[in-house]
């Protein structure tokens, strides 16, 4: 994806002072899907956009024809799209400023909702959004944050990956919502996208896009070697297996020309590994973290963990189903080179429409991840939440435009995060996408239902863990260790980082 110009400069102090902090804090790995490390010089702007008439809150601003998302716009070439002009700041308004990651064209679709605020309720309130991508300077993105923050620098409203919020929480970066929003998140959003967002027992707060995790199999592949995955789709993870092995191909030569499993085989894909190992071992009946102690403890040693293990070493080493040997699971997924994957919601944006080939959506057959057996089946959140930093000189402004654009009915960010990116809503029985097909719809509801949900881990000491787990799975794939070398392995390392980022207690 092509990137966001960004305008703010870091100093040569700045940048040193980041270099310094990383020693202390671990490198940080690059998690959201539109991030990058660095951006290009700013191209000319389009015109701004004529502010819309100011209206009654709830009452929709009447325009002349929407401009279709900027999003939606798919360029041949890799060219910057112009960023959009925000509305001029009205007078007598308190600036206040807010960074998010997404580049282009994502960062300017969400300009036009800020826009909306600053040429209608932001004037009522007072208030007038300053809006800048968030960009890490090569010290990484903790310690770009700290760095900020230790500067004066930091933004009033912060957009976090839960990945990063434990490390600044525990700095105290951000007040706890007021008592009354923290209510209505409880009353409104999925109890497990609320858990993730909270710190000594306080929620931050609002939760925005929700990540869970569904097995998909492209049905049409699976009918070419006899296997129709509707009619008689895999119940256990031996079923799993089964289908990958029999969905494998390989040339004349020996050389693999289609994987059955798709493998979690990226670069910077700590996340990703993590985030496929909390979900499978937790229907295997083993949290990957327990929390409940004073420093967090990962699980890679019980008979859940090894299961896992076990099964991810079979399919890659014993069978060889997976995808390691035939390129990384983006390009796996997107060019047929692949059949089944396990992933999270964003991918149906993000790998099957925007980038894959004609048709691939219709070959989609999802199927809520089960326990090993297939006694049952389950899921599990991770979201992005909006925080108020603890140093804004204007925290009830702060709080008001976080209420706008996150609480209903109009529910502004979940729309912007359902309709845009595709993630499964924060927001209680708010509809899916649209964009989904009706049985992905129903795949992801039957995955959500209780008793069977868990939350992706709430720890210090995250990016360094999620670099450990990302090191040792490729290992273990390639063979370059035994399942008993990785467990040892990653067991130590585990320890050790939760013991640096708990040192301090």
């Amino acid at each position: 994806m092509t990137q966001v110009p960004w305008r703010r400069t870091l100093s040569r102090r700045t940048l040193l002072r980041s270099a310094a902090l990383l020693a202390t804090v671990g490198p940080a790995a690059v998690i959201a899907a539109c991030s990058s490390p660095s951006a290009p010089a700013q191209k000319p702007a389009e015109p701004a956009k004529p502010a819309a008439p100011a209206a009654a809150p709830g009452t929709p601003v009447p325009q002349a024809k929407a401009p279709e998302p900027a999003s939606k716009v798919l360029a041949p070439t890799p060219t910057d799209i112009p960023l959009y002009t925000p509305v001029p700041q009205a007078a007598g308004t308190t600036k206040l400023l807010m960074r998010v990651h997404w580049s282009q064209p994502f960062y300017n679709d969400f300009q036009t909702i800020i826009n909306e605020y600053n040429a209608t309720q932001g004037q009522q309130d007072k208030t007038y959004i300053t809006l800048e991508r968030f960009v890490a300077n090569q010290a990484g993105p903790i310690a770009t944050f700290i760095a900020d923050y230790q500067a004066g620098t930091q933004e009033d409203i912060y957009h976090l990956s839960d990945n990063f919020l434990p490390d600044l929480a525990s700095r105290k970066f951000f007040q706890p919502a007021p008592k009354e929003i923290q209510e209505y998140i409880k009353a409104n959003y999925l109890e497990t996208a609320v858990e993730s967002g909270v710190w000594d027992g306080q929620i931050l707060g609002h939760p925005t896009e929700n990540q869970p995790h569904v097995i998909f199999a492209n049905k049409a592949q699976l009918k070419e070697v006899g296997i129709d995955v509707v009619a008689q789709p895999p119940k256990t993870w031996d079923d799993l297996r089964k289908y990958a092995k029999e969905a494998t191909k390989k040339d004349a030569s020996g050389q693999k020309t289609q994987a059955g499993w798709i493998s979690m085989y990226i670069p910077n894909g700590g996340e990703r590994v993590t985030v496929q190992r909390v979900m499978f071992q937790f229907m295997a009946g083993s949290p990957l973290i327990d929390s409940s102690g004073p420093v967090p403890k990962w699980d890679v040693t019980s008979d859940a963990a090894r299961q896992w293990t076990e099964w991810l070493h079979n399919i890659h080493r014993v069978d060889d189903s997976g995808s390691q040997d035939v390129g990384h699971e983006d390009v796996v997924w997107i060019q047929r080179k692949g059949v089944i994957v396990s992933h999270d919601s964003y991918s149906i944006v993000f790998r099957v429409i925007r980038r894959g080939v004609p048709g691939l959506l219709e070959e989609q057959h999802a199927l809520p991840v089960m326990s090993p057996d297939g006694s049952k089946t389950g899921n599990m959140t991770r979201n992005y939440h909006f925080a108020v930093s603890s140093k804004t000189k204007n925290p009830d402004l702060a709080w008001k435009m976080v209420q706008w654009l996150n609480h209903g009915p109009e529910f502004r960010m979940q729309k912007f995060q359902t309709e845009t990116f595709g993630f499964v809503p924060s927001v209680k029985n708010y509809p899916m996408p649209s964009i989904y097909p009706e049985q992905i719809k129903g795949a992801f509801i039957e995955s959500m239902k209780q008793p069977h949900q868990t939350k992706f881990p709430v720890v210090k000491g995250l990016p360094r863990a999620l670099d450990i787990m990302r090191d040792k799975h490729d290992a273990l794939i390639l063979g370059q260790v035994s399942p008993k070398e990785y467990t040892e392995q990653l067991d130590a390392e585990l320890k050790a980082a939760m013991k640096d980022a708990y040192d301090s207690l």
